[in-house]
């Protein structure tokens, strides 16, 4: 059965050997490696799930954001240690945090509590396809949901199209998870650059559908997955078994 997410779709469009390489564990275990911006990235969404899931409402604010990060830093630094490599780095990532939540807090990004936070929905569209995804955070207002993701990285013009298609990816999950409920809008949160980009509701969702058959198609068919050169093949970390760097 073919399994298909936002970040698969991306990385199946931007490299299919790469794509190959991540949807097997053995291979995807042997070779990838964290870097600090994803560890941090993960602390951050962690401890924003944190806040909703485990924290009274009363109590939300950013000193329980900063505890939060706190300890689970310190976890993340035992099981990381390699990632951050010197005090100078781990001080840039811990200041950083301490902006991210104030720009956080900030922002009222909708009227409602969230239904779920850091939830991992899951799909069968038909007996071959499986469609899985990540929500950072649904609320509910008046019987409609507010669909957020946040984003710790920079803000990338030319990264839009990829996830205006995420959104609506989650669109129809989110449809399918609560069909008792309309979608009534989707919000990037950039927490680096405080910045919000709010998109409407898709306007046919059987377009969306077939979009993802049309993609889910594609990829049953390409049955090489072989590499193809773009501008993040210097930052890849399967150079060592890619038929592109064995040439060179």
């Amino acid at each position: 059965m073919l399994k298909l997410s936002p970040s698969k779709i991306a990385t199946y469009k931007q490299c299919p050997f790469k794509y190959k390489c991540e949807i097997d564990t053995q291979t995807r275990l042997s070779f990838r490696k964290d870097t600090p911006d994803l560890v941090f990235g993960n602390l951050i969404h962690g401890c924003l799930n944190d806040f909703y899931k485990r924290t009274k409402k009363e109590d939300r604010n950013f000193e329980t954001l900063r505890k939060l990060f706190e300890t689970k830093f310190k976890y993340s630094f035992q099981k990381h240690n390699k990632v951050f490599k010197n005090k100078e780095t781990i001080i840039k990532y811990v200041e950083e945090s301490k902006k991210q939540f104030k720009t956080f807090l900030k922002n009222k990004l909708s009227k409602g509590e969230p239904l779920v936070t850091e939830d991992f929905p899951k799909y069968l569209l038909n007996p071959e396809l499986e469609l899985e995804g990540k929500f950072d955070r649904v609320d509910l207002i008046d019987d409609k949901l507010v669909l957020i993701d946040y984003k710790t990285g920079k803000y990338k013009e030319d990264g839009q199209s990829n996830y205006e298609f995420q959104l609506n990816f989650y669109e129809y999950l989110l449809t399918k998870k609560y069909p008792e409920y309309k979608v009534d809008k989707k919000i990037l949160f950039y927490l680096k650059e405080n910045k919000i980009d709010k998109y409407e509701t898709s306007y046919d969702l059987n377009e969306v559908e077939n979009e993802i058959l049309d993609i889910a198609e594609t990829i049953n068919n390409d049955i090489d997955l072989k590499p193809k050169r773009n501008s993040l093949c210097n930052y890849c970390d399967y150079q060592q078994i890619c038929p592109i760097f064995k040439e060179r």
